[in-house]
């Protein structure tokens, strides 16, 4: 089986030669993707010799920040922050990784490449990689981490991934193979890995989804549909683990935007090839646009989405502009125009720590897909005679536990309880203040997972606005419920029961013009003790106070007490005011009063060890506790 010839992934390449001459964003992605695949046709030079490792290991171990990939330099691995260098095994075996799945993600840009120009170098190289692969598949070593690992780079999902590039590109330049070559790349490749990707465990959900739709391209590639089948019904399939995983409102319930739309990203490649083929799996598709719509109404103002749990911090649309032009060119709604429209612009508050404050461009997918969105969208809106973005109000989701509460002032997003357990963080109640302009208080999600940063900090209650016990992590992880929400009135009310053994949180929320309000309750059920209460906000910016503070001895000793920085703390008895003050405005906490409160401020990280921020911890002793709080944000 094969995809009809007015169904094919691209439809029109003299529409693409025409984008390339017209617009200088096209050439730009154009010229950027035919240096950076003309490299890989002249250089590739894998060795089966090589073991593939786990990306996540390629970190700086002093200050957590990303190596930097140089695809040259397999034995250079330098901190794109510190500048320091690392050479250890596990840090090699991940640039394996790396180089081994860029050459895989060249097949598809090597197929683009080759539609454009016609130049037969680009499919020598396409042949040369799946070669290399069928030739080699039982001789790979890997070194991922135990329950994850890999046939040919590294672990199960590096595995997935790569299977989808290369069937992407296959796709494009099928028509160039020969029936022999086909062959021989389906029985000693990708048979072998289709077997693979059926009976392996994913490890977590989100990587038994990618490893059904690795598994689903292939049997519509090679017209094997019973590998479809078991893609949909086998173990793992998409009935079993995604039908679960996608909670009706459609987020994907691991609880992170970042693993939502990682999860979303196979499988979107997949429902493209279903569309191709005329492959019917209406469940299937449904399920994947939501998943596109759901993030565009829990985007803050500035175009920063919400991070809880596991991920990377400060992420926007612009991080997953290609999904949203595959998807958008595979079924064209309003919410996938917004979001493309957001996706090329600079962020409103200019450079972060990882975006820089020009427009990108965008890469491939948009050279093939997509447009010039924000002109799209102004000619969409003027045509319909509506607007597209998302109305400005508070919503929550009782099935994935979030609120977001907003006005024209600011926006506040909280995470009051957990579905599962994978890639959570103890943190439970939660939330991050926007106001002014800025995410002032954000989620810091986390670095690479093998640091001692996002085992000991990152993860932990400690890093978070939330409240600790007893000075432990909190242990468990428990749904939370929902106890009032009025949209009109910007305010919720939420609670949850043994977020420690007998221990009970509930947290009133509520939004308004120049403040947040906010009430936190921690309550016991059975054998009532008194207790360590630690309450815990993070804020951007420098902080200022009246309050008598000395310097005094990290207030713990593990569960990320010992990385608190510059320790500061005084006895307070009445109410009390401390301010984080930034260059254009600041933010006020003020506190009421509990006789034999101390209250401490600290220097605590953020993503990275070279960067911090204040926090504030207010202590207290009792069988139960209320803190009652509001952030002032009003200029």
């Amino acid at each position: 089986m094969s995809s009809s010839a007015n169904k094919r992934l691209v439809r029109d390449w003299e529409a693409i030669r025409e984008k390339i001459k017209d617009y200088d964003w096209a050439s730009a992605i154009h010229d950027q993707t035919k240096k950076e695949t003309d490299w890989w046709v002249a250089n590739y030079a894998d060795d089966v010799s090589r073991t593939s490792g786990w990306m996540h290991n390629y970190f700086c171990d002093k200050c957590f920040a990303h190596l930097i990939f140089d695809k040259t330099k397999p034995t250079e691995h330098v901190c794109s922050q510190c500048g320091a260098h690392r050479l250890t095994d596990e840090v090699v075996q991940a640039w394996n990784c790396s180089y081994r799945g860029a050459s895989c993600t060249q097949v598809f840009h090597a197929a683009v490449m080759y539609r454009i120009h016609g130049d037969p170098a680009y499919m020598t190289y396409i042949r040369k990689v799946l070669n290399f692969l069928a030739d080699n598949l039982n001789d790979f070593t890997n070194r991922g981490p135990a329950g994850f690992g890999g046939r040919f780079n590294g672990i199960n999902l590096s595995d997935a991934v790569d299977i989808c590039s290369i069937l992407n590109g296959m796709e494009i330049v099928r028509e160039e193979f020969t029936q022999d070559e086909l062959i021989k790349y389906k029985t000693h490749f990708f048979m072998p890995m289709a077997h693979f990707m059926n009976v392996t465990p994913g490890g977590t959900p989100n990587i038994a989804c990618w490893m059904k739709s690795a598994l689903g391209m292939t049997g519509l590639f090679f017209g094997e549909h019973e590998l479809c089948r078991l893609a949909a019904e086998g173990f793992e399939g998409f009935r079993e683990v995604m039908f679960t995983g996608l909670l009706p409102s459609g987020f994907w319930y691991e609880s992170s935007f970042h693993y939502h739309y990682y999860c979303a990203a196979g499988l979107t490649y997949y429902a493209a090839f279903c569309a191709i083929y005329d492959y019917d799996f209406p469940e299937f598709t449904d399920a994947i646009r939501k998943m596109y719509r759901y993030p565009i109404d829990y985007v803050f103002p500035n175009g920063l989405l919400p991070s809880p749990n596991d991920g990377w911090p400060l992420r926007t649309f612009a991080d997953y502009a290609h999904q949203y032009e595959w998807i958008q060119n595979a079924f064209d709604e309003p919410a996938y125009r917004f979001a493309l429209s957001e996706c090329y612009v600079p962020l409103d508050n200019g450079a972060t720590a990882t975006h820089e404050a020009l427009p990108p461009l965008g890469g491939l997918p948009r050279l093939l897909f997509g447009a010039d969105w924000v002109a799209e969208r102004e000619r969409y809106e003027l045509a319909h005679g509506v607007s597209i973005a998302p109305r400005l109000e508070s919503r929550m989701d009782e099935h994935i536990h979030y609120v977001m509460l907003q006005n024209v002032q600011a926006s506040v997003f909280l995470k009051y309880g957990y579905v599962i357990r994978e890639h959570s963080h103890a943190d439970i109640m939660n939330f991050e203040l926007y106001a002014n302009g800025q995410l002032l208080s954000r989620d810091i999600s986390n670095s690479g997972y093998g640091s001692d940063l996002f085992k000991e900090w990152q993860r932990k209650a400690i890093a978070h606005n939330t409240v600790m016990v007893d000075l432990e992590n909190q242990p468990n992880r428990p749904a939370g419920k929902m106890v009032a929400f009025d949209a009109d009135g910007n305010s919720c009310s939420v609670k949850a029961a043994d977020v420690y053994p007998g221990v009970n949180y509930a947290r009133s929320l509520q939004l308004l013009d120049d403040r947040l309000v906010d009430q936190f309750a921690i309550t016991q059920t059975e054998e009532s003790r008194e207790r360590t209460f630690d309450w815990l906000f993070h804020c951007s910016g420098e902080i200022e106070s009246n309050l008598p503070f000395a310097p005094a001895e990290q207030p713990g000793k593990a569960d990320g007490y010992h990385l608190m920085q510059g320790v500061q703390s005084c006895r307070v008895d009445g109410d009390f005011e401390i301010s984080w003050v930034l260059p254009d405005h600041k933010l006020t906490l003020t506190m009421k009063g509990e006789p034999g409160s101390t209250v401490y401020v600290f220097r605590g990280y953020e993503h990275r060890s070279d960067l911090l921020r204040w926090g504030v911890m207010v202590r207290r002793t009792g069988i139960s506790a209320v803190y009652e709080a509001s952030y002032h944000f009003a200029d």
